[in-house]
């Protein structure tokens, strides 16, 4: 069995480097994605165009959902990082938390932008894919840079130096 990697053998640096590799990895797959359905939806054209009828329909709950989950993705992160303020935890394990906290916010905020897809390769109306690429836009906000992260957890001077 293999056994697995203390965060106390990362150091700050590494551990951030890898929160951002994570973070890039995700948000290029999704708009690799993107970017397949479109040219797959431009080559073979709508699965489904019928559903075009119901094109306001799906607009306004496209709208709601990603609405709430937006509102959902960003109240939990707050929180999270609000609590990793305060903490009295070590650095590494302050970034860690700060990790899973962007994870969920990634997953909440993906949420939106699969179905966008899905219902674009269905109808073939690119208002879906308009969605898609405001919610990769929202995922980019929160790329996790030294500097936003410093302000995040509220790091002092020293924790500063140990992620440069």
């Amino acid at each position: 069995m293999s056994q697995p990697v203390s965060s106390t053998a990362l150091t700050p640096k590494k551990n951030l480097r890898g929160t951002m590799t994570l973070f890039l990895s995700i948000v290029i797959g999704i708009f690799l994605f993107l970017l397949v359905a479109i040219a797959f939806g431009q080559s073979r054209g709508a699965l489904m165009p019928d559903l075009n009828r119901h094109h306001t329909l799906l607009t306004v709950g496209m709208v709601v959902l990603s609405s709430v989950c937006l509102f959902f993705s960003r109240q939990l992160f707050a929180k999270a990082v609000e609590g990793l303020k305060n903490s009295g935890d070590v650095l590494n394990e302050r970034l860690n938390l700060h990790r899973a906290a962007l994870l969920k916010y990634l997953v909440l905020c993906e949420i939106p932008v699969m179905l966008s897809i899905i219902v674009f390769l269905l109808t073939g109306n690119f208002v879906f894919q308009v969605y898609a690429g405001i919610f990769i836009g929202f995922m980019l906000t929160m790329m996790p840079t030294r500097k936003r992260v410093a302000e995040q957890l509220g790091l002092g001077s020293q924790e500063q130096q140990a992620l440069a």
